[in-house]
């Protein structure tokens, strides 16, 4: 597929005009949600970032809280994703499970849209809404504030600036990220320590740079959650065969409401003896400590390889 040198695939039916980029992550339509080319993850091409799914469901969440009424915030949110999602049109439903008045708990699903391109999925004629094989599922707690403040507080930790330069993961010939893509164009990452080609820990101060639904402001909750797996970027090591280690889930959990765009992550992969291993990464707005992300780490299977620099990496190491 011919791209033009700043990465846009001119064919693209979300680029409106040649080298432009797709007008958000997701597009909602009369059949589902349908992802665009700012979504695809660097393992395979066509398939979406974990990041662009805990998103995905992170708006569908937040989206049905805001039914209770009560203002709370979501004090975490487990994603869990159960198959690769190529870029596609989905269907995405949220239910309140609990909408308490102290606490809440709310419930989304991610499924595929039987007989849409790229789903996989025969069609089977019912036209029932869920029908469609489940890839992807979250649950989420919400909690209603005790004190009420005027603002985020600030608790005092010293925090390194945002430096000017950003990075391009794009950019070096040894690193196959598709553009446009979720690690090059969707995210501005400006490292402090460390990159996303090289073994953790790293720190980074990043932000998500386009809308995750067109025509939609992405809220500071969505922002959070659609970076969140990016944790394992950050962080991630070498298993203990030389291989990369991929995640199946994301926890995300908040102290409070963030604000603002920019978040500080530092992170880190801690590897056992069993080859498996978890990936920590402490979370910062600009106002301080804002929570952490854990991340449930495998080896990656041996076909798929390893993403970005990592093939670079492992070769210098």
């Amino acid at each position: 597929m011919a791209s033009d040198r700043n990465g846009a695939n001119p064919e693209s039916p979300d680029a409106a005009v040649p080298g432009s980029m797709p007008p958000a992550l997701f597009v909602s339509e009369p059949s589902g949600v349908r992802a665009t080319e700012l979504t695809r993850g660097p393992w395979a091409h066509q398939v979406m970032h974990g990041g662009a799914i805990g998103g995905l469901l992170g708006w569908a969440v937040e989206r049905e809280q805001r039914q209770i009424g009560i203002s709370q915030v979501c004090s975490r949110l487990t994603v869990e994703i159960l198959s690769g999602m190529p870029m596609a049109t989905y269907e995405v439903t949220a239910s309140i499970v609990k909408g308490g008045k102290r606490t809440a708990l709310v419930d989304a699903e991610v499924r595929e849209v039987p007989g849409a391109a790229g789903s996989g999925s025969a069609a089977d004629g019912s036209g029932h809404r869920g029908s469609g094989r489940l890839v992807a599922r979250a649950s989420s707690q919400w909690l209603t504030p005790t004190l009420h403040e005027d603002g985020p507080p600030g608790d005092g930790q010293s925090l390194p600036p945002i430096p000017a330069e950003r990075a391009d993961p794009g950019a070096n010939p040894d690193i196959d990220y598709p553009r446009p893509g979720f690690n090059a164009d969707a995210v501005d990452f400006r490292f402090v320590g460390g990159s996303t080609e090289e073994p953790g820990p790293g720190r980074t101060w990043l932000r998500l740079d386009h809308a995750l639904m067109a025509g939609e402001e992405t809220s500071p909750l969505v922002r959070v959650a659609t970076l969140a797996d990016l944790g394992a970027a950050v962080g991630w090591d070498f298993s203990p065969s030389s291989g990369a280690y991929i995640n199946t889930d994301v926890t995300l959990q908040l102290l409070r409401v963030p604000a603002g765009e920019w978040f500080y992550f530092d992170a880190a992969t801690v590897v056992a003896p069993q080859g498996l291993a978890g990936t920590h990464t402490a979370i910062c707005d600009q106002h301080g400590l804002l929570g952490w992300v854990l991340q449930s780490q495998i080896e990656a299977p041996a076909e798929i390889g390893f993403p970005g620099g990592m093939n670079a990496a492992r070769a210098a190491g």
